[in-house]
Parts: structure tokens; sequence; C-alpha cells
């Protein structure tokens, strides 16, 4: 099939250039505008609890879906004195003027009445600007927001999901220009240093390039009509940049062996993709089924990184299999023009060598490999999750500095607690003697809860002891903003109200009052704050949402539980839920696609091993270095103390199937020799020695590339790009020349088993 393939390519050759030219200019032209067709965030699932608990909030108290913050800091006036309180009316005074689509109101610490929206230090104060519209759609509203905001001698900061993701998505478009400048001139000299000519070196880049590129018109089509997270971009391009270049490598050199063997050129591009194109085919099969893991995460920004994913190795494998033997062909032996150097054929002596020697020390070779990739390994047992945010974002970005202030200079549990709303059917008022009674003892269960600090709702006021002590001090709140006196206020003695109002309920209190009722209660309908103990994205806050939400409301009740806490729990929990039969899935087909190309049940259980330690070298490395802090200056970030939640599962899915790649490469040419001589040891330095360079070259491409996007902006990118980097490295210079000789010298014939009941597989040729 492949040899079929090879020749009807040469055939038709030139044709296949053109119509890659035109995909290529057409997808040139799509990708100066396709960073502005993605979506930033994708963090949210509308049917996990806490999102479902967010829409009740929004259907029952009119809390807006999506919100900005404006932090307000002046190092000469106090936030709590009347000229910083003009002055925020000042900057803030245009926005109505302005006419901001969705917006439904602005709570500043003026109109809330509330002290937590003032910093303790008295240093900095905050506006929450609430939309009534979807955070993409909040996003669009930004610039004219920023327009709205009247200079006024206070220093701003716009911050929140929407003003996060917004700088999320200009800072890609930057990414991918800085990615690119770094890694192609990079991998043309590394190519140039394999190969010895320009030309040879070019070809590579070519298909690289062509994959990506197409590929970011594929996403500018998909834009117009699917949600597709701006993460995509970055990995997509990763990716493409890394397996276009390395499948491209692997044909190149390939046919540049065929032609230094004698053989013609059509019979050398015959050859190069009956062989070198039949394993990419088969290596992209086990990438690609590695990022279609991701799709079954019910995230937008995970479908998104694995459709992205996908579809650049998808269109990498096809322009591997159509535009360079197309290429190749119309070269011919030009492809060895313009020589840099001179090299030496490479008859792989050096390989065969160290092939030889890894064999006749077996056991101590591979226990020092496998001693040395635990020590890469070793600090993922301290891994620690969270949801990215505008910490994914560098320092010196505004959302991100104005996200750092709020936890410097607030109460950040305060600011995001667990959101408890508790419904009910039946008497509506919340006010009501039965309704405040079994709301007063909910409120004490939830105060009484291990990790609670303090909670807030209408009965769990301070002074508030018992239901009869709330239901006085809101009668006392209605009299007391009653123009008409109540038939029960006349004989009221101070005796007889709770001590939070005995005497003290003036203007102000009877206002706070009101603004609580308003913001937490509506008929059927009560809200309360749990404020945590512990940071709010934190284990333990986590732990404290899901046990609210798992123990559930008074009798009669339905609750509904929302913030920050089980959102994140919500998302890590989706994700690692899944991980296992993601694991399962990914490792099942790519066993049963390893069985069919090298007919072993041995090889396909000894390539998951050895994949196995590449992905726990790059988590270790992930963990130490994005986690703890160590090479902060270096890759230029800051530590916090986790590492985004997705990491493991996307770094999974590409570390795989990428150091699958080199593993196929490597069985095959074995495959080869043992179905020639049915020698094992022949056949293992046979294989390293034709492959070695070769792998160890792609290898080298993947890490340049990998480290390229270490130096972008986006931690999430630095990170992805690191991981390839370290497990990709320590693949090919442990992994594949050490320990995979060492343990196919140790199985002997076993590497070829394959059981008599399984022979009646198919032979793919």
């Amino acid at each position: 099939m492949f040899a079929a393939l090879g020749r009807s390519v040469y055939r038709r050759r030139k044709l296949i250039v053109i119509l890659w030219s035109l995909a290529f200019a057409a997808g040139l032209v799509a990708s100066v505008s396709v960073a502005a067709q993605l979506k930033g965030g994708g963090f949210t699932n509308p049917s996990s609890p806490s999102q479902v608990g967010q829409r009740q909030m929004q259907q029952r108290l009119g809390f807006g879906p999506a919100s900005l913050t404006i932090v307000f800091t002046s190092d000469e006036l106090s936030a709590r004195g009347p000229a910083f309180r003009a002055k925020v009316r000042e900057t803030l005074a245009g926005i109505e003027e302005a006419g901001l689509e969705g917006l439904i109101g602005v709570r500043t610490a003026q109109s809330t009445g509330d002290a937590s929206f003032i910093s303790p230090d008295g240093t900095a104060t905050f506006a929450v600007l609430e939309f009534d519209g979807t955070s993409e759609q909040v996003q669009e509203q930004i610039p004219a927001l920023r327009r709205a905001l009247r200079p006024s001698g206070l220093t701003t900061y716009l911050t929140g999901d929407p003003a996060v993701y917004a700088e999320l998505e200009q800072r890609s478009g930057e990414d991918l220009r800085t990615a690119e400048s770094y890694t192609i001139p990079v991998a043309i000299l590394v190519l140039v240093l394999i190969f010895g000519t320009l030309v040879a070196a070019a070809v590579p880049v070519i298909g690289g390039g062509m994959a990506v590129t197409v590929t970011l018109g594929i996403f500018w089509l998909l834009g117009q009509v699917l949600d597709i997270s701006v993460f995509a971009l970055n990995v997509a391009t990763l990716l493409g940049l890394a397996v276009g270049i390395d499948y491209a490598l692997f044909m190149v050199g390939r046919f540049r062996e065929e032609l230094a063997a004698g053989r013609t050129v059509a019979e050398a591009v015959e050859t190069t993709v009956a062989t070198a194109g039949r394993s990419i085919f088969f290596s992209g099969i086990t990438v690609v089924v590695g990022l279609l893991g991701l799709m079954s995460i019910p995230y937008m920004s995970m479908r998104s990184m694995g459709l992205g994913g996908a579809l650049v190795v998808l269109v990498s494998v096809l322009a591997a299999l159509t535009l360079l033997p197309a290429l190749l062909g119309m070269l011919g032996p030009r492809v060895n023009s313009l020589r840099v150097f001179g090299r030496k054929s490479g008859d792989g002596l050096f390989w065969r060598r160290w092939s030889d020697w890894v064999m006749r020390h077996p056991v101590p070779v591979l226990v020092g490999t496998i001693a040395l990739v635990l020590v890469f390994a070793w600090p993922v047992l301290r891994l620690e999750s969270d949801i990215p945010g505008a910490t994914a974002l560098p320092r010196g970005s505004e959302s991100r500095e104005g996200y750092e202030l709020l936890l410097a200079r607030f109460d950040a549990a305060a600011l995001s607690p667990v959101e408890v709303l508790v419904t009910w059917e039946g008497e509506q008022d919340p006010f009501a003697p039965a309704n405040l009674e079994r709301l007063f003892a909910y409120g004490q269960e939830l105060e009484a809860l291990p990790g609670v600090d303090r909670v807030t709702s209408i009965v769990t006021l301070p002074g508030l002891e018992s239901a009869a002590d709330a239901g006085a001090f809101w009668k006392e709140v209605e009299g007391a903003s009653s123009s008409t006196p109540r038939e029960d206020a006349a004989p009221r003695t101070e005796a007889d109200l709770p001590g939070l109002i005995q005497g003290m309920l003036g203007a102000e209190q009877v206002k706070g009052a009101q603004k609580l009722a308003a913001a937490t209660t509506a008929p059927g309908t009560t809200l309360f704050r749990v404020v945590p103990e512990a940071p709010p994205t934190s284990s333990e806050a986590q732990a404290l949402a899901v046990d609210i939400l798992r123990d559930g409301g008074p009798p009669g009740t339905t609750t509904y539980v929302a913030g920050a806490s089980l959102t994140v729990h919500d998302f890590v929990d989706a994700i690692y839920s899944r991980f296992p039969w993601i694991i399962a899935f990914v490792v099942g087909i790519t066993g049963l696609v390893l069985l069919l190309m090298l007919r072993s049940v041995v090889l396909p259980v000894k390539a998951v091993i050895m994949n196995t330690f590449s992905l726990l070298a790059g988590f270790g490395a992930m963990v130490w270095i994005f986690q703890e802090g160590h090479l902060e200056g270096l890759f230029q970030f800051t530590a916090t103390g986790a590492i985004d939640a997705e990491l493991p599962v996307v770094l999974f899915c590409t570390v795989f199937g990428v150091s699958m790649d080199y593993e196929v490469f490597l069985l095959s040419r074995m495959r080869e020799e043992w179905d020639a001589t049915h020698d094992n040891v022949r056949a293992v330095s046979f294989g390293l020695a034709r492959t070695g360079r070769i792998v160890t070259s792609a290898a080298l491409i993947i890490v340049v590339v990998g480290l390229s996007f270490a130096f972008t902006s986006i931690v999430i990118t630095k990170a992805i790009g690191v991981g390839l980097a370290v497990a990709v490295a320590l693949d090919a210079t442990v992994i594949r020349v050490l320990m995979v000789p060492a343990a196919m010298r140790l199985l002997g014939r076993w590497n070829w088993w394959l059981p008599g009941w399984l022979r009646w597989l198919p032979h793919i040729e």
C-alpha cells in the first residue's frame, strides 16, 4: 500500500506541490486573523455543580454571569477618605455614558456599604462591574470600557476572567511569532549539521512550516462555527513544528540513504514512502490517539488542545506522505546540493559499537538508567493543581497585577467565598418565622464546619443567637427603614432586641442591612457566603465546598454551591477522574497499533513501559521548575506553588505519542533485520546503527522547539514546552540508546514472540 502511494506521488509530484502551495497561501492569509477567532477561557463546564449553582444565583438573585474588577490604588490618599471616594466616582463616571452592552451594575465600597471593598491598610479599593453575558461577550467590551474610564490621579488595574482571557489571546499571537523566531533559525542550523547541505536542511523546515500554516487556516475555518480555545493555537504550533520537522527529517534521511545505495529517484521515493512513510503513518496514529484522549474532557480548553494537536499531526502526516515525497522526487540528487561541509557516509559504526557495549553490560545499564529517570521523576510526588488564571500571564500584565493586588491587600478568601444558595417551595418569604428557624439552624451548621472562618447571611450576623433574635432584628430593620411605624414597634424595649442592635441601629446600619438582604435574599431563596480559613483554591477550601454540597441544606430545601473553590474542584475532578480512562484508551490503542505493526506482544508492552519513564521525567521537571520555582529567572515566570491542572494530562497525551515516534522508527528497523536473520543481537545492533543518529537528531529538533516555547510569555505554554523538551531529551539520550538496547538484550528472542492464537493478525506492509 505505501509503496503504491510512493509511486503515485512520484508520478503526480508537480500537481501535489501546486496543491500544497495553494493550501499554504490560504493558510498564510488566514493565520493573520486566526487568534481573533479563538476564545480565551474554556475552563468551565455548564453542567458542573459549580456552574449550575452559578446560574441559579443569576436567575434568583440577579447576579451577572460575568464580571470585571477595577482595582484603585493611591500612595497619597486613604481609600476610606472622601477625596479617594470622589476620585473613584470620577473614574467611573464615564461608564454609564459609554453604554456598555450587557452591563447590569457597578458595585463599590460606597454603593454596597461593604467594608471588605477597602483594603485593611486603606491604600486600595475595587469596583465590580457585573454583566449579563458570557465571558467572551464581556471580553469584547473591554476596549470600550478602557476608553470610558476617566483619569483621576488614581492608579487603576483592570482584572477578572474576561480581562485575563483578552490578554491571553493577545499574547498567544505574540508568542507564536516569538517561538517561530527562535525555532526556525536554530532548527535550520541543526538540520545543516545533520545533513551537511542547505537543500536537505531546508526540506524539513518546509514540511513543518506547511503543516503549521495549513492547520492555522483550518483553525480559522473551524473558528467560524466552533468555540476553540486560544491555547489550541500554541499547542498546535508547538506540535506542528516538532513533529512536522521530525517527520520530514525521517523522510529526507531515508531518501538520501536510498540514493546513496544506487537507486533511481523513482525507486528512492517509492522505498522511502514504503519504509519511513509507513513508520510515520503509524507514529502519527499513536500521537493522534494520545491527543484525542483530551477530547473526552468536557471543557472547551482541553477539547480544543486535543483537537488542535490532532489536526496538526494529521496534516503533518499527510504532508510527509505526499508533499515531501513530491518535493524529493522533483529534487532528486540535488537534495545534496549547496554543501556546507563534508560528512562521512555514516555506516553507523559508532552506534553499533555503542549497542554492542550496552548489550555486554545490560543489567548495570538498565538499573543505572532506571535510577537516573527516577531521580528526574521524584518531584512528581509533590504535585499540586490549580486552574489557569491571571498567574498564567507574565509579570507586568495589567490583569495579573490587578489580581495580585487583590490577593496581597485584601482578604482573598472573603473575595472568593464558597457561595451556598438555599431554595425552597411553599412560604416564599425568607424572613417568615418558620424559614428563619431552619435557615438559622443551617447557618449554625455551616459555622461549625472545620475550616470555616465565618459565614455571612441574614441569620449569621454578630449578636444573633437564635432564630427569634434574627426575626426581631429584621423587624427592627424594616421598622427603621419604613416611614410608617409598625403596629408592634411601640411596646419594644432595648431588652427585647438582640445585642447587635441595642441602641445602635442608625441610618448606616439600616442601609447596610438592607443591602445585605437585597443581595442575598429573594422569594424562596437565601444565600450564605462561607469564608474558608484556607485560600480559595487550596485543597482544604475545595474539600470544604465539596462537603457543603454533599451534605445538602435544611430539610425541605434544595442547595446549590458555587464559587472559586468548587469551580477549581470541578475542573480538577473532571480531568483526573477521566485520566485513568484516557491512559487506558491511549495505551490500549497504541499497543494494538504496535502489535499489528511489529507482530509481537512483548515489544508493545516494553514500548509503553519505556514511554512511561519519559513521561515521569517530564512530569518531575514540570513540578520542580514550575511548581517549586527553580529556574524562575531563566524562564522568566513566578511560581505559585501549584501547576495548572490540565498540564499533566496534556503532557501525557503529547509526550506519549511523540516519544512513541522514536520507538516506532527504532523497532521497525530492528524488525526488518530480525525478519531477515532471526538474530536478536544483530537486529538490535542494526536498528540502532541505522536509526541512532537520525532519532537523536530528530529529538534534538523537538528539544529546540520545546525550549523555544519555554521563552514565550504564557506559563502554560512554557510548561508544556519544557516538559516536552526534558522528556524527549531524556528519551533520546538515555532511554532509546541505553535502556531499550539493554532491555532487549535481556529479553532475547522473547522480544519477537507472538502467540499462535494471534498469528491470524494481518501483515501490514
